[in-house]
């Protein structure tokens, strides 16, 4: 943990009488005026903007926010939020992020990301204080890593905008979308179209030569993916990101086959009932297979198939979760080699 970075509430009472700024320029360009002139004119006359947000995949209406000038003092509240901004070139606009972006297991830029001026551990137990001492002029988070409606409200009320993102990145679609618009929201248009383009050609091309769209889930490999988290192994299930990939690469989740909707701890018995084909373990925090050597060394575990004849693919975070952007496009290609040898 970074103690020396991460925000404590004492700042609040001094950070809530900060004064909140953007910066912005207005103007335009006469028409005689190259096109190295006319650029920055442009850009400048963009603001204000208002942003359409989509309705939610799990409810929530379609809203918009209208953004007044340029954002200079940005606090991403998840994950891949934080990395979407450093991607697209704005990470010294950053001024509060989680920590746990500065891993390298899972971030892919710690070293930009190592400058912005605090953190936090947690995303999940975030109070208002922390975001509200930080002064930021821009809050952007995402459902499931982002405010709640008590947070979102107090931040309103000290005078500070918020944008939370209306789905989850658990998925290509949800990942470009949310993409576009922080792209939107940060002025960086260009940058985000670019990654997005990049996004759906490698995932989509990739994915599209792994498996035929008409495959049927019982014809493909059934894979039991793990990530270290908690101190214990858990297993991947519901709506994630890996689970997305996996599917493109051309196997599936036996969390599906065990009726798990949702991520948590896996017992052997569990395990041993899926008797998967393949097992993926995903580093999360760079303590390797440590986590899960308690599950695999479980007799009956470790006499599966999978585990006896060593069917276990090891990825890092970064390959396989939304917030490694298009590192995951390799990240799916080697899911791809490996589900192709598990027949």
């Amino acid at each position: 943990m970074h103690l020396n970075r991460t925000l404590s509430a004492t700042a609040l009472a001094a950070a809530c009488l900060v004064a909140l700024t953007g910066c912005g320029a207005g103007g335009g360009s006469d028409a005689t005026e190259g096109a190295a002139s006319a650029a920055p004119a442009e850009a400048a006359a963009s603001w204000p903007r208002t942003i359409d947000i989509p309705a939610g995949s799990h409810g929530g209406e379609a809203t918009s926010i209208t953004i007044e000038t340029e954002p200079q003092a940005i606090a991403a509240l998840d994950y891949e939020s934080a990395e979407a901004i450093a991607e697209l070139g704005l990470a010294d606009h950053l001024v509060l992020i989680p920590e746990a972006v500065l891993n390298p297991t899972l971030g892919s830029h710690v070293k930009e990301l190592s400058a912005v001026p605090a953190t936090f551990p947690v995303a999940m137990s975030l109070d208002p204080e922390t975001v509200i001492a930080a002064a930021p002029d821009l809050v952007i988070s995402s459902p499931r890593h982002g405010m709640d409606d008590t947070i979102g409200e107090t931040l309103a009320q000290a005078g500070i905008q918020s944008m939370q993102l209306p789905t989850s990145w658990t998925s290509v679609a949800t990942l470009t979308q949310n993409v576009d618009l922080i792209g939107q929201a940060i002025g960086a248009e260009d940058a985000a179209d670019k990654l997005t383009a990049e996004l759906e050609k490698g995932l989509v091309a990739t994915g599209s030569a792994a498996k035929a769209a008409d495959t049927k889930d019982s014809e493909t490999p059934g894979v039991l993916v793990l990530t270290n988290q908690a101190g214990r192994a858990f297993i991947t299930a519901g709506e994630a990101y890996p689970l997305e990939l996996l599917e493109l690469a051309g196997g599936h989740s036996v969390s599906a086959d065990l009726g798990m909707r949702a991520t948590g701890p896996i017992t052997a018995e569990q395990v041993v009932e899926a008797n998967p084909a393949g097992i993926v373990l995903v580093d999360m925090n760079g303590s390797g297979d440590r986590l899960f050597q308690d599950l695999l060394a479980n007799e009956a575990v470790a006499a599966l198939p999978a585990a006896a004849d060593d069917k276990i693919l090891r990825v890092t975070g970064h390959e396989v979760q939304a917030l490694g952007l298009n590192s995951t496009i390799d990240g799916l290609a080697k899911l791809s080699t490996w589900v192709a040898t598990l027949g």
